[in-house]
């Protein structure tokens, strides 16, 4: 039983870090309530009086549309953010011209 009995005990000490492991409950955890919050904001909104399901809907697709610009908006402030070179703003399509050494600029005007 020596083979079996490791294999046994590797099995049983790969289990114990994965599954005691905080940062994979959070992860499940998280999922989860990405998956669950909006059908139970649905449910509420198709149980309850129609006044308020409306203004539940209504808020629903406003957050909505405010992580959707989020998301837009946050990759382009960064992009953003690497262009500025020497203190100053570059133009997107000009950003090689200004972040070149001094002797390629020097070739590229000549």
């Amino acid at each position: 039983m020596g083979r079996l009995d490791d294999w046994l005990r590797e099995i049983e000490e790969i289990l114990d870090v994965t599954l005691f492991n905080k940062w994979l409950w959070i992860i499940i955890g998280a999922m989860c309530t990405i998956v669950m919050v909006p059908f139970l904001i649905m449910f509420v909104a198709l149980s309850s009086p129609p006044w308020i399901g409306t203004t539940l809907l209504i808020l629903v697709i406003i957050g909505c549309g405010i992580a959707g610009g989020y998301k837009e908006w946050s990759p382009h402030k960064r992009k953003e953010e690497k262009t500025k070179v020497l203190g100053r703003k570059a133009i997107p399509f000009n950003h090689d011209k200004y972040s070149l050494p001094e002797e390629k600029k020097k070739e590229d005007h000549d």
